[in-house]
Order: C-alpha cells, then sequence, then structure tokens
C-alpha cells in the first residue's frame, strides 16, 4: 500500500519512457493518499468516487489503478475498468428477420473481457492524469500502460481480448502510436453552455423563442400535480429498491446497454460524494414517480443516472421535466456548462444542448483479428437519427 509520507514530483520533464514503472492496485485504498495528489479536484477521478463504484460495482465490473513512476516519484495515473462483455445481453435486437436472428446469433458469440481506459459511467475522458508530462511522452505511457495491464490480468487468469480508449473530443493522429486502433463513434455526448448573465430560468425562457417558450409552460403545466424534493442520503438508502426499479424502466428501454446499476449505488454515491451529488425525487402523493441525478465536477454539473414511471412520464412530460429542471439547477449553481451526457439527442437539442462528437479507439489483442474490427464495430454499434433543434432566438 502507499502510504501519505510518499512524496509527490510535477518534474520539468519524465526520463527516457522506457525507465518509468508501473505499478497496478486493484483497489483505491491501496493508492488513495498519492491518487488524490494526481487527480486534482475533478469528482470524476477522485478516490471518493471511486469508492463509490468500488461499493456498488455495475453488472460485471472490476477495477485497475496505475501509478506511473519515475524515480520512485509518481507521475502519472491511469484508471482502468474492466468489464465482461456479453454483447447479447447488452444489445436489444428485435423483430424475427433473418438478418435480426442471425445478429442475435452472433451477438452470442461475442463474450469477453474488454479492459476499457476511462468509465463508462460517465461520458467523457476520465481515464489518465499526469503531471508536467509531454503530450508524446503521456500516450507512449497510457499505451504501455494498457499492454502491462493486459499481460498482468493475463496472469491472474484474466484474458482480456480487447483494449478500448474511451471518449475523445477529436480524431486521434496515428501518430501517437495508435496503429492497429480502430476509431469509431457512438452517440455524442449533449451540452449546454450557461451564459453568466443568466440569474433565474426566466432569463433562459427570455432567450427562448416563443414556441419553445409555450413548450416549457406546457409542459410544466402537465407536472403541476407532482411535487418534487432533493432527497438526503437516508432516504435514498430508505428509497433504494423504488430508485432502482424506476432506473430499470428506463434502462430497460435503451438499445444497447453495457451494464445495470445495482440497487444501492445511488446511496453509494450520495455516501461518498455527499454534496457534489443531488438526487432528486418526484412524488405524486405518497408515490415516488421518478428522479434524476446529477454531480457537480470543476465548474460543470453533469446529468447522470435518471428513472421514472413510464405513465407519468407520458401523462406528465416527466423526462422533459427533468431537462428544464436540470436546466434550472445549472443556472441556481452558477455553473459553466450542463452535461447532460449521451442518449435522447433531439430533446435534449430541444432543450439547448448541443452535440459535441466523441470518439473511441478499439483494439483486439489477437493482431489477426483487428483487420475485422472496423466491420464489426459497423454491424453492431446501433445507428441514431436525430435532428438537431435550436430553441434560443
Amino acid at each position: 500500500m502507499i502510504t501519505d509520507t510518499e512524496e509527490h514530483i510535477t518534474p520539468s520533464k519524465i526520463i527516457d519512457v522506457t525507465s518509468c514503472d508501473i505499478k497496478f492496485y486493484k483497489t483505491i485504498d491501496e493508492v488513495s493518499s498519492v491518487w488524490d495528489i494526481g487527480g486534482g479536484d475533478c469528482t470524476f477521478m477522485s478516490s471518493a468516487f471511486y469508492k463509490a463504484l468500488e461499493s456498488s460495482p455495475p453488472s460485471g465490473t472490476s477495477y485497475r489503478y496505475g501509478i506511473i513512476y519515475a524515480n520512485n516519484k509518481p507521475v502519472g495515473w491511469l484508471y482502468y475498468q474492466l468489464k465482461k462483455i456479453e454483447l447479447d445481453k447488452s444489445l436489444s435486437i428485435e423483430g424475427s428477420s433473418v438478418y435480426a436472428k442471425l445478429k442475435r446469433l452472433l451477438a452470442r458469440r461475442v463474450r469477453y473481457y474488454t479492459l476499457v481506459a476511462g468509465n463508462m459511467t460517465l461520458t467523457g475522458t476520465y481515464g489518465f492524469k499526469f503531471g508536467n508530462v509531454s503530450t508524446e511522452q503521456q500516450w507512449k505511457l497510457k499505451l504501455r500502460g494498457a499492454e502491462e495491464l493486459v499481460a498482468e490480468l493475463k496472469s491472474e487468469g484474466i484474458k482480456v481480448r480487447g483494449v478500448l480508449l474511451k471518449d475523445y473530443c477529436e480524431h486521434l493522429e496515428t501518430s501517437k502510436g495508435l496503429e492497429g486502433y480502430t476509431e469509431f463513434s457512438v452517440q455524442p455526448n449533449m451540452l449546454m453552455n450557461i451564459p453568466k448573465e443568466w440569474s433565474s430560468f426566466d432569463d433562459y425562457l427570455a432567450a427562448m423563442k416563443s414556441k419553445y417558450r409555450v413548450r416549457v409552460r406546457r409542459a410544466r403545466k402537465k407536472a403541476d400535480a407532482l411535487t418534487k424534493r432533493v432527497l438526503t442520503t437516508a432516504e435514498i438508502k430508505e428509497n433504494s429498491s423504488k430508485i432502482i426499479s424506476l432506473y430499470q424502466n428506463v434502462a430497460n428501454g435503451a438499445g444497447f446497454n453495457l451494464f445495470i446499476l445495482p440497487e444501492l449505488y445511488f446511496y453509494h454515491l450520495q455516501h461518498f460524494l455527499d454534496d457534489k451529488m443531488t438526487l432528486t425525487a418526484y412524488y405524486e402523493g405518497a408515490e415516488m414517480v421518478g428522479f434524476y441525478t446529477s454531480i457537480k465536477n470543476h465548474n460543470d454539473l453533469d446529468a447522470h443516472f435518471l428513472g421514472y414511471s413510464p405513465q407519468h412520464n407520458k401523462s406528465c412530460q416527466l423526462y422533459l421535466n427533468m431537462l428544464y429542471d436540470l436546466v434550472e439547477d445549472a443556472i441556481t449553481m452558477k455553473v459553466d456548462m450542463l452535461i447532460m451526457s449521451r442518449t435522447a439527442m433531439e430533446i435534449k437539442s430541444s432543450v439547448g444542448a448541443e452535440a459535441k462528437p466523441m470518439f473511441l479507439y478499439m483494439k483486439l489483442t489477437q493482431p489477426f483479428l483487428n483487420k475485422y474490427l472496423p466491420k464489426a464495430l459497423a454491424y453492431f454499434v446501433p445507428e441514431t437519427t436525430w435532428k438537431a433543434r435550436s430553441p434560443f432566438k
């Protein structure tokens, strides 16, 4: 275990990359003191966030933490999620056509461990942190870290079939050492800038085109019968089974899910993140009919997981009202940006979010299979067509 007496340095430049050592750990408690020095103030790379995930890991997921040492001093921090992919359980393939049957048959054959450099429960690049290290050296260390961890996992009896570099905002050049990796995209990240001059929800409404203001008021009226409030940690634990059932209503309706959250996920998230995480619940009388979660990170607000009763979503436009409430939260908290993540792009754009493409990179550990990977990804990655909306004047 690393102790808090070890010294951290931020060198002006790293010595030859090949002379650096990378050590891997299975729990954040083994490295938490040094990890938080390197993680800075990023909520999603903090030991508190990782403790929450370890306490209630999404299905089929475990974790590894890498510390890069130069001259016995930590200079880099790498985060990985080890995920057992079972594609037939993740994909929702409907229909009885020959094409659908073939797709289900092939999906059942895709069952293997993937090493993810990043975080599958988030949209964004949350897989590494470095001191004052050049970009070129960072990439060499990131790719080397993945290779060494694959070898270490193999010695533990875990055969990794693929390595995934998750969520980059721009195309990466092959000069970074990415030869053999296949680039692909899934749904974009939906981001909404919050102008500094907005001090209330009324300012947001005033910035909208007339027909979108009408839409807001119509949605608000449909939810008049509902009450909402922020739950305490104890209340989240007490209502865990209801919360997770509302979440599953949404998760089960998605076309693709890499994981399912366990019942106490939201409780542990609140317990460890404290006031950085909020769970807002909606009630009809005494019955909880929906909720959404948000997490403060730097000066951004991240919309996390949510859930609702399908019946109330239809009658009260609950999901749309959640988006409006998130916008109001972001304005009240005076953040710079509301990050709405993937999915439901069209309705999020109607609220004011804009799409930011995200790129992923994958490489199989059996080199001869990599030439087939682009076609396999094109075959299995769901395509989404949607129309961007523009609600502002």
